[in-house]
């Protein structure tokens, strides 16, 4: 689905000499993942990992612009009668490209739970480094001490700020 259908767009074209450049920025730029299951566990934690596609609701007229990232939100809404009461600690951790020496980040704790939903806040950092071919790769850790004895169905929402530049001579 293409970008200006998704999100209200604020551009800026601005000419410097020969240079010409579009700058502008798109909030909540949003990925919804439906039914992701998280497996029974041998230990205390349900894990799962998943990509965050930020390139696939740009326009392709801008997958060469420079990009800033910020992870705003992500919630995990449970699905069917599964109830997230039993979630005692909650984390995302940003991992890094293959062959990368970028170090995993967490980058976002639970910060609001109910019995069908948690809700995270995101940390206030430059998450372009981490982007590879235009995807972010995320894991969600939940953990508690009595964890069910079946799968957990979830839908992950992520929504990420982008900040893009776009230089028209490249």
């Amino acid at each position: 689905m293409p970008l200006f259908r998704l999100l209200p767009v604020v551009l800026l074209a601005a000419a410097c000499g020969d240079v010409l450049y579009l700058e502008g920025s798109v909030n909540q730029l949003c990925q919804r993942m439906p039914a992701q299951p998280f497996s029974a566990p041998t230990t205390n934690t349900l894990e799962r990992r998943f990509d965050f596609d930020i390139t696939a609701n740009l326009p392709s007229q801008l997958e060469r612009a420079q990009l800033t990232i910020g992870l705003e939100r992500m919630t995990v809404t449970a699905n069917g009668a599964t109830d997230l009461r039993f979630i005692e600690a909650a984390q995302v951790t940003l991992e890094p490209p293959p062959r990368s020496k970028l170090p995993p980040r967490v980058v976002v704790r639970a910060s609001e739970q109910n019995p069908r939903q948690l809700q995270f806040e995101g940390d206030d950092f430059e998450l372009a480094p981490y982007l590879q071919s235009g995807v972010l790769s995320y894991t969600v850790v939940l953990s508690s001490s009595t964890m069910p004895a079946t799968t957990v169905a979830a839908d992950i929402d992520a929504c990420a700020n982008v900040a893009l530049r776009w230089d028209y001579a490249r």
